[in-house]
Formats: structure tokens, C-alpha cells, sequence
């Protein structure tokens, strides 16, 4: 009885995953849907990693720009300080 138990499991199991395998598909090449997929894939990665290369750029130039703007303005606070300074002694 176990004798058969065991023989009927196993079997059960083959059968399962046989049609398991015969339900997924599985080719040496893709169809046609799936390169169009691919293709539309590879086109968003391409597009994404130009958007994330501009941004770089364009946060580098700001982050220069930004230090310039930076230095003007402590330019300009010194001159104010040098201006006050010899308004004082003038007094």
C-alpha cells in the first residue's frame, strides 16, 4: 500500500511539473512582441540616462554660478565694510 502511495506521489509530481513546463513557453528566441518590448525598453533607458546627463550639467553650472554669486556678493560686503570704515574716519 505505502508501495503504491509512493509510486501515485510521484507520479502526480512528474505530471505536474511536465505540464508546468509545457505551459510556460519557453523558446530559444523571443517573438516579435517581446523585441518591440526590448526595443521600447532600451529607448526609455537611452532617454533617461541623456535627462540624468543634462541635469548633471546643468547642476554643475548652477553650482558655479551659484559660487560666483557667492564671491560677488562677499566682494561686495567687504567694499560696503572698507566704504563704512572710511565714512567713519572721515567723520
Amino acid at each position: 500500500m505505502k508501495k503504491m502511495y509512493n509510486s501515485v506521489s510521484t507520479l502526480i509530481i512528474a505530471l505536474f511539473v511536465v505540464s508546468t513546463f509545457s505551459f510556460v513557453g519557453c523558446t530559444r528566441h523571443p517573438n516579435a512582441e517581446q523585441l518591440q518590448q526590448l526595443e521600447e525598453q532600451k529607448n526609455a533607458a537611452l532617454s533617461a540616462e541623456q535627462t540624468l546627463e543634462e541635469r548633471r550639467r546643468e547642476k554643475s553650472r548652477l553650482e558655479s554660478e551659484l559660487n560666483q554669486k557667492k564671491k560677488d556678493l562677499q566682494a561686495a560686503k567687504s567694499e560696503l565694510e572698507l566704504v563704512k570704515q572710511r565714512l567713519a574716519e572721515s567723520e
